[in-house]
């Protein structure tokens, strides 16, 4: 059998309109470093659609049968391909499903297509009960069990789910080719009572994506001021900055359009999407799966997971799946031993989630290979600066004329607010200089707006002391004031 390593391309950093397949190495490459077995003692059992690491080697998967919509979780600990899995569960159980149990309260695991888990060991679940809960179990020592807390959404479906740092829960509703999908997010357990006793409270807030589509990826930073999410149909990834208490802006300087497309050994095109995404806090990395839309046969031949830059929607490494797949078993369908040969490979390419641990690792799963994938990397993973600024809109009132108005407070330190109007839809730069005339910095570069009023917080924690003039550009305009740092 050929061995070849992960094959990743080592060119310069380009950018996202390109071909997928064109992607700068960080100078090493991931391998796989073990696949759980699809047999027992350790096997999830059915499809595997989804996984939620809590720790190193410590993580959830997600089981759905799509033949009748039933789905369950399967608990690891201390795992590696042979070992790890806790509980007994048959193998391929006929209509098995989980249930949220809560006294007399009571909603049975359907058609989840995500989950999400937070460090304190809660696993999140996007559930497609007749309610569209968010159902939430906890990890414990040997098993995972139901807790007090579920939220009914009402939704007319739910995809993908993340958890930021505080615990506020992100959701999609798809949307399909005629509708636009949604993000809706919602107060966490500490915040809200609801969670679990009356269960139904809106969203503290909801982003209506800008396009039609089925949105199957959300993700957001520990503090939720930077949300992805993922739409497969059109094949974009779209960026927002604000918070839950002042609302969203789309960041127009993010830029995802999939068009990677594979010859299939049959000689028909792959056209795969974007499904699964993941921010890597710390690193400033978003993680994207890319795959057939439930797809087997010559769809096992496509298979990657993008690592991508969170400020531009560059590509900055991939890890092509199927070809680590074809390189272990010499097939891109087959794992030998009844599922256990090679202990690093799932054989069977279906990636359409991805999380990572606190040591940077990677965990993907293989829905038609039934196992959870761990990746590694033989280096060190760069950190990303963000340079995103975050842009909220105040006012969706058209303007009388363009303006710029007084920073406050002034002086400041270390942050300050500057808020412009705009009269029409215009490309807008705003940028901080010295007295003397030198640029500083670039708060906001060539990113266009429509009429509204918007604020920005300025961190000014690097500016020593002392004036400064901030400069509003428009193609016909230009408005300038005076701030002074004070430290």
């Amino acid at each position: 059998m050929k061995f070849a390593s992960l094959f990743i391309f080592n060119i310069l950093l380009i950018s996202v309109v390109t071909q997928n397949i064109n992607a700068q190495s960080f100078g090493a490459h991931w391998k796989c470093d073990y696949s759980t077995w699809d047999d027992e003692p350790n096997s999830i059992g059915y499809n595997t659609i989804s996984v939620a690491t809590i720790s190193e080697n410590i993580f959830v998967a997600l089981a759905r049968r799509g033949t009748n919509s039933t789905s369950y979780l399967v608990g690891y600990s201390n795992a590696d391909s042979a070992k790890g899995r806790m509980g007994y569960y048959a193998y391929a159980p006929a209509g098995y499903e989980m249930s949220w149990v809560n006294g007399f309260d009571f909603v049975s695991m359907l058609e989840a297509y995500d989950i999400a888990a937070t460090p304190d060991s809660l696993i999140y679940v996007a559930n497609n009960d007749a309610d569209r809960n968010i159902l939430v179990f906890k990890m414990t020592q040997d098993s995972i069990v139901s807790t007090g807390y579920r939220m009914t959404t009402k939704a007319t479906g739910l995809w993908g789910i993340d958890v930021d740092f505080s615990g506020r829960v992100y959701v999609t509703q798809p949307g399909d080719s005629v509708t636009k999908g949604q993000i809706l997010i919602y107060k966490s357990i500490q915040e809200d009572g609801n969670w679990g006793i009356l269960s139904d409270t809106p969203p503290v807030y909801t982003i209506t994506l800008p396009d039609p589509g089925e949105i199957r990826g959300v993700t957001v930073n520990t503090k939720g001021t930077l949300i992805y999410a993922s739409n497969y149909t059109n094949k974009k990834i779209y960026c927002y900055t604000g918070s839950p208490s002042t609302g969203y802006s789309l960041y127009s300087g993010f830029n995802f359009t999939l068009t990677d497309t594979k010859v299939a050994s049959d000689n028909s095109i792959l056209t795969p999407g974007p499904w699964g995404l993941k921010y890597m806090n710390q690193k400033n990395i978003l993680f994207m799966t890319a795959a057939m839309d439930f797809k087997g046969g010559v769809g096992y031949e496509y298979g990657k997971i993008f690592e991508i830059n969170p400020n531009t929607g560059a590509i900055l490494d991939t890890i092509d799946v199927a070809q680590w797949n074809y390189d272990k078993t010499g097939s891109y369908q087959t794992r030998g031993g009844n599922g256990t040969t090679p202990g690093n490979a799932s054989g069977y390419t279906s990636v359409y989630n991805v999380d990572y641990d606190q040591n940077f690792n990677i965990y993907s799963q293989s829905y038609y290979g039934w196992a959870v994938d761990k990746w590694t990397y033989n280096g060190t993973l760069p950190t990303v600066p963000v340079t995103i600024t975050s842009v909220i809109k105040t006012n969706t009132k058209t303007p009388s004329d363009f303006s710029l108005l007084q920073n406050y407070p002034n002086p400041f330190n270390p942050s300050t607010t500057i808020e412009f109007s705009v009269k029409s839809e215009s490309e807008i730069s705003l940028a901080i200089y010295s007295v003397t005339g030198e640029l500083v910095t670039e708060v906001i570069k060539n990113r266009v707006f429509q009429n509204g009023t918007y604020k920005v917080t300025l961190d000014a924690s690097r500016l020593a002391s002392g004036a400064y003039f901030y400069t509003l550009k428009t193609k016909n305009n230009q408005y300038s004031k005076k701030m002074i740092v004070l430290k």
